[in-house]
């Protein structure tokens, strides 16, 4: 089988005994994320077992940052994605789970957490005899680390992975959640460094047998300036195409396309010709005619959030990036969900009687909160009256 959920099974060498084992790969989707690899080893010959999670993406334009308050002992119950390259921390115990550790892993916030405290735990005892005093001050650690797990008082949960390429749950999601922030950030020298970024920016300008040309070059008809990027899927040189481009009645931006010939990705951007204005915008528009307001121009830029009140709908600043399209584009590369437990909602098939390629319908047992929401545990379906008779 292939697909999304669809399993595979591969030999493998076991890194404890160096015998035969077996790993099983399967690629899932992240509801409100993207694709991932879930990876899970075991040895029968001496029962070594690892599991662990990867993008099956490649790294994000930017990279994104979490910062969840964590106020319930619902909220240790979030999934989080930590990828290779992620870090937690928690500032109110100066905790800091560094990329090195716990890498490639999907687990709640309690799970990170308890397995920080367990690996302390685990050589407590050896530290006692050779470094007691550490063995004192990890103590008091522990303690305090048990006393986050009881959600005695709020606390800060951040993730922050350069790669853009981890994840933690907004349980309320498509709405926002008041309690989490996600902020994407522009990559440091220091991130792509790490990354081997710029180890491949500089290998591709050393394989480059081509005559050196100016950097930046200007096409006089059509002001189109050419310069040399990075692309984003494969890393290899790519070239970007920019434009600036006046939109009446409002202010000059500039047009990016980068086009890689190695990989064939092609993808396109907007940005502000300007500076950060002095004061903050926010636009709204009652639509009252279907081809007349579906059809206006919108520039959205990386900064913006977009809003559907109507439909409980918010996009985060960063989401889908810089955009100038029509709201009707805007609208075309949201993903709509239509979930009802009661199964009596529809979306129109456009190619009926035929399959529809963009739309998905899937059937599922309704869990007893659907139920107790539907109120059909309090229907009584059988002898219906006889209890009332009795009376």
């Amino acid at each position: 089988s292939s697909g999304i959920n669809a399993e595979y099974g591969i030999a493998s060498i076991c890194m404890e005994c160096y015998e035969e084992g077996a790993t099983r790969l399967m690629l899932t989707k992240i509801p409100y994320f993207k694709e991932i690899i879930i990876s899970s080893f075991k040895c029968e010959h001496c029962h070594n077992t690892n599991n662990s999670v990867q993008p099956a993406s490649s790294y994000g334009e930017k990279g994104v940052r979490y910062i969840l308050t964590v106020t319930d002992m619902a909220d240790l119950n979030r999934q989080v994605i930590k990828s290779e390259t992620a870090t937690i921390m928690v500032p109110e115990v100066e905790l800091e789970i560094p990329r090195e550790s716990q890498k490639g892993s999907s687990s709640t916030i309690e799970g990170f957490l308890t397995k920080t405290r367990d690996s302390i735990l685990e050589k407590q005892d050896e530290r006692r005899e050779v470094q007691p005093e550490l063995a004192d001050q990890l103590d008091s650690f522990i303690k305090r680390l048990n006393t986050l797990l009881q959600v005695d008082t709020p606390f800060t949960f951040i993730l922050e992975d350069p790669t853009g390429n981890s994840f933690l749950e907004n349980p309320n999601a498509p709405k926002p959640d008041p309690l989490l922030k996600t902020e994407h950030y522009t990559r440091s020298v220091e991130d792509e460094d790490l990354l081997g970024i710029t180890a491949i920016r500089d290998e591709n300008k050393e394989n480059d047998d081509v005559t050196e040309v100016t950097a930046v070059t200007q096409n006089e008809h059509t002001e189109v300036m050419t310069f040399e990027a990075m692309c984003n899927a494969c890393g290899k040189e790519a070239k970007c195409n920019m434009k600036e481009v006046s939109i009446p009645f409002f202010k000059n931006i500039l047009l990016m396309a980068n086009v890689c010939d190695h990989c064939g990705c092609k993808d396109s951007e907007v940005k502000s010709a300007g500076g950060i204005n002095e004061k903050g915008q926010r636009i709204e528009l009652t639509m009252t005619d279907a081809m007349m307001d579906l059809s206006r121009d919108i520039l959205k830029s990386e900064t913006a959030r977009v809003e559907i009140p109507a439909l409980e709908l918010s996009m985060t600043s960063g989401s889908l990036g810089g955009r100038f399209t029509t709201i009707e584009g805007l609208l075309e590369q949201i993903k709509i969900i239509v979930d009802d437990a009661a199964g009596n909602s529809y979306v129109q098939n456009v190619y009926a009687p035929d399959e529809d390629p963009y739309l998905k319908i899937i059937e599922y047992v309704r869990t007893e909160e659907d139920d107790d929401d539907l109120g059909i545990k309090e229907m009584k379906t059988e002898n219906y009256g006889e209890e009332d008779q009795a009376s």
